[in-house]
């Protein structure tokens, strides 16, 4: 396991923890309608940034030709025999 690998899996099991741990207090403090209005709210921000990134592609040299697609076999639909 890489150094990368061991601390990113520790700061997910982190923030899992940290992130139950303020649902639970929050209902104890803010109510349950409450608490789910804020996590749809924070699911609904989540899901529109993740769908407004646009993925970072670096550009290809200029020198070098774009590489040909790989051609694809097709089968037949035809009389088995």
């Amino acid at each position: 396991m890489t150094k990368s690998t061991f601390r990113n899996t520790v700061l997910g099991i982190g923030a899992t923890a940290a992130a139950i741990s303020v649902g639970y207090f929050g209902v104890q403090q803010l109510g349950r309608n409450n608490m789910f209005t804020i996590a749809a709210a924070v699911g609904g921000a989540g899901a529109i940034s993740y769908v407004l990134q646009k993925p970072s592609q670096p550009e290809a040299p200029s020198n070098q030709p774009e590489p040909q697609p790989t051609p694809m076999k097709t089968q037949r639909k035809g009389r088995k025999s």
